[in-house]
């Protein structure tokens, strides 16, 4: 309960005290590439629960529709000019702060995996447990 009312305190204030920077990045991302903003990932959370993670898109629209989910490299041209200064800072995990927020991620405790990742490791489910116990 303590943990749950600190993220929620501090995504909060995260969020409001950020506010200029997603105005100026949204800005970047439109005027480079257009819409969307924000970039949808599946994740696995607590318990094995797969929820959407949000961040700045800082690639390309629909840069995994024919490659599929393959890891960025340098000099990667499907990674935008404001995209790869979003990469170089994490600011593009700002987002993350709404997932905080809503309770699906926490400041605390292990990065959620792809879905994918948590297969190649094991059961999505008793991995979950595992790492979240």
């Amino acid at each position: 309960m303590l943990k749950r009312a600190f993220d929620f305190i501090l995504s909060l204030s995260g969020i409001i005290l950020s506010a200029p920077l997603w105005i100026l990045f949204s800005l970047a991302i439109i005027l480079e590439d257009g819409w969307p903003i924000f970039y949808r990932q599946e994740r696995v959370g607590k318990r094995g629960r797969i929820f959407k993670v949000i961040k700045f898109r800082s690639m390309v629209k629909d840069a995994e529709k024919d490659v599929g989910p393959v890891q960025v490299k340098e000099n990667d041209p499907r990674v935008t000019k404001a995209g790869r200064i979003l990469r170089a800072t994490a600011l593009d995990e700002l987002p993350q702060l709404l997932n905080i927020l809503k309770g699906d991620m926490s400041f605390v405790g292990p990065r959620a995996l792809r879905p994918e990742e948590s297969e190649v490791r094991g059961n999505p489910e008793v991995l979950s447990k595992k790492r979240y116990e």
